[in-house]
């Protein structure tokens, strides 16, 4: 029977914006979705990339010359520039440059390979009453490798917590749950319309999965507040009435800033950023998001 293999992006220790306590963050790599603000675009494609960083160049041309199927290209002015087509993401250019300008980014692990990491930080969760949380990317994409990680968790008795946009089949979502402890759910826009345009699905599954996880498990709602695309009064009151109607396991909103870190990233994949002219939403203008939200009964905070 083949071995079962989850494909992350990265684990973060010590994060303490996740959960309670103090958390190990695990960043599954993969994402239906397609966020025109997405900060963390590495997590997107489910398989590995290469990540070119041109500031450690030195356009040796080392990489051109090795590579096996001719994907890379060196130029003096450009650079390298990579047929991502083409390319294999077989590593010898990783392996070789000398610079460690090209990066291999996503990592397949077993079940357990990824759980004795995760025993390390035992000791910080005892004390803080944290736990892990699983996030990505959407960590639903890889809903059985995720069951079997939070089934080794809540075996040690370790708290555990996801963060999601929610667009997953509910048969996924619901085997999820029994091993759960708290559920972090994306509403980024409340029109179906907007939605599609802006994420490139509708928010309908999300929506109803909302609704679902709300009568068995605690719920945080988080809004990522993005000027100009869904911050406007008649969205944030729309998205506080729906979360009004989630009864007693909402535990809070929480509206995150837009923000511009990761937007390097692009580049790094080759790709375009389609925000590079939207500024981060001003302190007062998130503390009125915030008074609107509150003014439906609901705990508020601003940031994860």
């Amino acid at each position: 029977m083949k071995e079962l293999k989850g494909l992350i992006y990265d684990m973060q220790r010590f994060a303490i914006h996740d959960g309670s306590g103090i958390r190990t963050l695990i960043y599954m790599k993969g994402c239906p979705l397609r966020c025109l603000w997405c900060s963390s675009p590495q997590t997107l494609k489910p398989s590995p990339e290469i990540l070119y960083i041109e500031l450690h160049c030195k356009k040796c041309g080392h990489c051109s010359e090795i590579c096996p199927v001719g994907a890379i290209t060196v130029a003096k002015e450009a650079g390298v520039k990579i047929n991502r087509e083409l390319c294999t993401v077989c590593g010898k250019c990783v392996e070789e440059c000398p610079n460690q300008a090209l990066r291999l980014i996503g990592n397949y692990v077993s079940v357990e390979e990824l759980f004795q990491d995760i025993k390390k930080d035992f000791p910080f969760y005892r004390r803080s009453n944290g736990g892990v949380t699983v996030g990505g990317g959407e960590p639903t994409m890889q809903y059985k490798f995720v069951i079997e990680i939070l089934k080794k968790c809540k075996h040690q008795y370790i708290d555990t917590a996801i963060e999601t946009s929610g667009f997953v089949k509910w048969e996924h979502f619901e085997k999820l749950l029994e091993y759960l402890d708290l559920v972090h759910i994306d509403v980024k826009n409340m029109d179906p319309v907007i939605h599609r345009r802006l994420t490139g699905v509708s928010n309908k599954t999300i929506l109803e999965n909302a609704r679902r996880v709300a009568t068995v498990r605690p719920v945080i709602i988080r809004i990522p507040i993005v000027p100009g695309y869904n911050d406007s009064r008649e969205n944030i009151s729309a998205t506080a009435g729906f979360a009004a109607r989630l009864g007693r396991n909402l535990k809070r909103i929480e509206l995150l800033p837009y923000h511009k870190f990761g937007t390097q990233t692009y580049s790094r994949l080759g790709e375009e950023y389609k925000l590079k002219d939207v500024e981060p939403p001003s302190n007062e203008h998130m503390q009125k998001l915030k008074e609107i939200v509150e003014s439906y009964g609901l705990e508020v905070q601003i940031g994860g």
